[in-house]
């Protein structure tokens, strides 16, 4: 009897041990390994953002929420994920690595009762609209001036970035129109700091 209680608790250690195990390293799994705040840039007024590297550090993938206030043309929320790509690193002695030429590539949604994936049939004959109101495919580059951390300290970098970029409808517009738009009017430029842990 007793042995049968023993075993008992033994397999709820075990099973409860790795039940916190991998709660801890799935917790390990979602953390992020940045966070960041951006100026303008296409994602809002003012974004926050999380994001994980991959390829050491070669690529980020992130996610983005982003504000408009009412007297900034709002009241809008977005949503964006965006994907970077670090080709070049240059470090500048120990403590600084400059990522001149990023490219960016990203989705944004811009939510809102006025906003939907495709417009209001009842109001626009089906197609007349090719694009959709909410949902907008970004391209751009971005430059990036990573500040080193101390090796004991949990803050590993602290980013400076600066990102311009432009949308799928801006594109066909300015392509439609290349005679009397100026390319550089479809670009919109984003200024941010980032912590990566």
């Amino acid at each position: 009897m007793h042995k049968q209680k023993a075993f008992n608790i033994l397999i709820l250690f075990i099973f409860l041990s790795a039940s916190a195990f991998s709660q801890s390293k799935l917790l390990k799994t979602l953390t992020p390994d940045q966070v960041g705040i951006q100026y303008a840039g296409s994602i809002g007024y003012m974004s926050i953002g999380a994001g994980y590297n991959m390829l050491k550090e070669k690529t980020t993938l992130s996610f983005h929420y982003g504000y408009v206030p009412e007297v900034k043309g709002g009241q809008l929320h977005i949503a964006a994920v965006k994907f970077e790509y670090k080709p070049f690193a240059i470090h500048i002695k120990d403590k600084l690595i400059f990522h001149p030429l990023n490219p960016v590539f990203f989705f944004s949604y811009t939510f809102g009762k006025q906003f939907g994936l495709n417009f209001d049939e009842k109001r626009y004959e089906k197609g007349y609209y090719f694009w959709s109101p909410a949902l907008r495919e970004h391209i751009g580059l971005s430059s990036e001036l990573k500040i080193l951390g101390d090796k004991t300290s949990k803050i590993k970098s602290i980013s400076l970035y600066a990102e311009s970029n432009t949308n799928d409808l801006y594109l066909i517009s300015w392509y439609e129109n290349r005679t009397s738009t100026p390319i550089g009017d479809i670009f919109h430029l984003g200024l941010g700091i980032r912590m990566n842990f």
